[in-house]
């Protein structure tokens, strides 16, 4: 490409411009990482799962300023097929779809995350949901004969099913409250905190919530759950600053960190204001890219595998069970005739038979286990 005699007109460069120059500002811009990133992204996938598709420059609305705006990649992946031959349940089942929003990002300089130990709530909701599993299932006793008995707890759907025992929902990993930049200002360095923060936590949380808003707007399904992972896809150096219990700052390298953020409170379905709601979003070094996957894709493969195996419970909200822990092991859905009589009903129960009201003193009793993060060190110590 020049401005020689054989070179066609369509091929000339002017102003002082060479192929060069064009290539140096083309690899500055971060389209080749964004390619890079969603082939590598493509290939890993199709390891775990059958149905993959990927889209770059995925548009969403901005909910603040109603504009329209792209992030780098979306895919939508189905976590399982379905073989009729060997699925028991007589009820269709929830089909699981996975959906990564991805934004690349590359820097000369460090990524700073100021991290804790463990999440800002004991169970974080990640990866978001949609669909028809309800938030909170009413889990009734059930005895070794199989008799159902009136005593009864309500589990959040994460905790019946387990999702705390993989590593990708509850990480051996520390957490982020915020995160910066480190740039050099003349002879000294300084962090950039509230703009490197908000080139990544909004574009991403926004494109989740339009694509929840999408999904909503459309014809409702019974069949079909959706898991929602928010990632920044980083080439730059990624850095934590942690303290000690004595206060002294250590500094440490991390492939991989959720970083929380701390919305605005919303109000809930009693009519009660609820306190704030926490959202997580990823960070992954380019490097550790290919194990992030294979760890999330464990984990959603084995949630889909549960999913699918009680479509009537995780519909109707209640069930029952031999155990209160890891209940998904036993979870039946519940015999008519206990849902039949009316008499036997527990105060567990009227939430899901609208003629019964609840009052007050009624409320149903929350048994959410804990997901407390225990957090052991495995990552290089940049000094102290």
């Amino acid at each position: 490409m020049s401005n020689a005699e054989n070179v066609p007109e369509f091929a000339q460069l002017n102003n002082g411009m060479n192929p060069d120059d064009l290539k140096e500002a083309i690899s500055r811009s971060g389209y080749p990482f964004q390619a890079r990133v969603a082939a590598s992204l493509r290939s890993r996938l199709a390891n775990h799962f059958n149905d993959v598709n990927i889209q770059e420059e995925w548009e969403y609305i901005d909910s603040e300023t109603q504009q329209a705006r792209s992030v780098d990649i979306f895919a939508d992946i189905g976590v399982l097929n379905f073989d009729r031959r060997v699925y028991k349940s007589p009820l269709m089942p929830i089909f699981c779809r996975l959906n990564l929003i991805i934004e690349c990002k590359q820097s000369e300089n460090p990524y700073i995350f100021f991290l804790r130990d463990a999440p800002p709530e004991g169970a974080p909701s990640f990866p978001e949901m949609l669909g028809p599993i309800k938030e909170e299932v009413k889990v009734f006793a059930r005895n070794n004969e199989g008799e159902v008995r009136d005593s009864a707890t309500v589990l959040s759907v994460r905790d019946l099913l387990g999702f705390y025992e993989f590593d990708f929902v509850l990480p051996p990993l520390p957490y982020a409250v915020s995160l910066a930049k480190a740039v050099r200002n003349r002879s000294k360095l300084e962090i950039t905190g509230e703009e490197t923060y908000r080139s990544l936590t909004y574009p991403l949380l926004k494109a989740v919530d339009h694509l929840k808003a999408t999904v909503k707007s459309g014809a409702p399904s019974e069949l079909q759950e959706r898991f929602i992972v928010p990632i920044a896809v980083v080439r730059a150096p990624m850095i934590g600053s942690v303290f000690s219990e004595e206060g002294e700052q250590n500094l440490i390298s991390l492939p991989w960190v959720r970083v929380s953020r701390m919305e605005p409170a919303r109000i809930s379905v009693a009519g009660k204001n609820s306190g704030a709601v926490i959202r997580y979003y990823d960070v992954v070094h380019e490097s550790y890219l290919d194990t992030y996957v294979d760890v999330l894709a464990e984990a959603l493969i084995e949630i889909s595998r549960r999913v699918m195996a009680h479509p009537s419970e995780l519909r109707h909200g209640a069930g029952s069970s031999e155990s209160f822990v890891q209940s998904y092991r036993s979870l039946e859905p519940l015999p008519d005739d206990f849902r039949e009589n009316r008499e036997r009903l527990p105060t567990y129960m009227k939430a899901i038979y609208p003629s019964v009201t609840l009052t007050d003193d009624q409320e149903d009793f929350h048994g959410s286990a804990s997901g407390t993060n225990s957090i052991g060190w495995a990552f290089p110590n940049l000094g102290t």
